[in-house]
């Protein structure tokens, strides 16, 4: 079982009357407030149905950037307990679920929360910064709901192989939507970024209903959801991109000409492997990025979240692992569609050799809606 890691001493009395008095607002009862001197702040509510819940809630403060030679325009979330700067923290996620993990942060002269997936900074250094602007603010304020992207970057901190630098998804609420974040964490902790956008997307405007969340968000029953995850929570940390996967293997079955599709469950390992006019192909599945640049040309954000000790370019993929990328494009249009591109066609990353390129465009070029387009290109080479 995975152990908490506690620090004890901290000041985190604001924190933890924002949280409860947000708590109060969205209809949910206390039943166990959090010690504000522990950290972190563990809950045990009930909401308006009836339902029990205990939180572990990692509740940061938040607030405008100030410092010296920093943007205008800059906000940031600190994330820091205590005073070890020099090594990585756990982050607790209960496995069996029973205690829901939150990471967030408390702006209190905007009177707003943001916050970030747990799963994504697991591990995490303190002290850390998460900025955000002066726009994702004032939307929060304006619509109570607001979510966004955030790339994720060395800097000036020596990033430890374990640290995870793919671009993540920011949310952005006001008190009276606590119970929204509750339900939207219940089911997006552990989502690849485009579809923790999707989901809070739609969770905007959709009401607290019995449809689960992840069945708006996939396209798949219940049942079907349930039987994926094969009742493991840990199996949750795979739904980024299983169920792309699922829908693209579907696909690739009702293809002519392409026999012997077996897909792939082992790390370092692409997605799929199938034969196409006598010889075999290998095919990499990723989703695209919810939100679309102004030249509406969907993004991959191309990186593993792990690197190898000593090599940090062991985060990025060679051509050499398989011969063709497939984008889902769900998490923008909402539908299961893919477009497909050659490795070798896939620009270069610019730091390391013999890598390719961590941030992708797809669209153009190389890129085929047709997967037989590229393979017959491939076999014809």
């Amino acid at each position: 079982m995975t152990r908490m890691e506690r620090f004890d001493g901290v000041h985190g009395h604001d924190n933890v009357a924002a949280t409860t008095a947000a708590l109060e607002a969205s209809g949910c009862k206390i039943l166990e407030e959090a010690d504000p001197s522990s950290a972190p702040f563990e809950y045990e509510i009930e909401t308006p149905d009836g339902e029990q819940l205990a939180l572990v809630c990692y509740a940061f403060t938040a607030n405008k950037y100030r410092q010296k030679g920093r943007p205008s325009d800059e906000h940031r979330l600190q994330v820091k307990y205590g005073s070890q700067f020099d090594r990585l923290h756990n982050v607790f996620i209960d496995d069996s679920r029973k205690r829901l993990t939150l990471m967030y942060g408390v702006h209190h002269e905007e009177g707003i929360f943001v916050a970030v997936d747990p799963m994504m900074h697991n591990p995490t250094w303190f002290s850390m910064s998460i900025e955000f602007k002066d726009e994702h603010v004032a939307s929060t304020v304006e619509a109570g709901w607001s979510g966004w992207e955030r790339e994720r970057k060395m800097g000036r901190r020596h990033v430890m192989p374990k640290q995870s630098l793919t671009t993540e998804a920011v949310l952005g609420f006001t008190p009276e939507h606590f119970l929204r974040y509750l339900r939207f964490e219940q089911a997006a902790t552990g989502l690849d970024t485009g579809h923790r956008l999707l989901l809070l997307d739609k969770m905007k405007s959709e009401q607290l209903s019995k449809r689960h969340p992840l069945e708006l968000a996939f396209g798949l029953s219940s049942k079907e959801i349930l039987d994926l995850l094969g009742g493991s929570f840990r199996l949750l940390v795979a739904v980024r991109g299983s169920v792309a996967e699922r829908h693209l293997l579907d696909q690739l079955q009702r293809v002519r000409e392409v026999s012997d599709v077996r897909q792939i469950d082992a790390d370092g390992q692409p997605d799929f492997e199938l034969r196409y006019r006598s010889e075999l192909f290998r095919i990499e599945c990723k989703n695209v990025l919810r939100r679309v640049p102004k030249d509406g040309v969907p993004r991959i954000d191309f990186q593993k979240t792990r690197a190898s000790k000593g090599d940090p370019c062991s985060r990025y993929y060679r051509r050499d692992q398989f011969e063709v990328l497939a984008a889902c494009l769900h998490p923008v249009n909402e539908r299961w569609e893919y477009q497909f591109a050659p490795t070798l066609s896939l620009p270069d990353h610019r730091k390391c050799p013999n890598r390719i390129a961590d941030k992708l465009a797809v669209g153009g070029g190389s890129w085929r809606e047709q997967l037989t387009d590229v393979l017959d290109e491939l076999v014809e080479r």
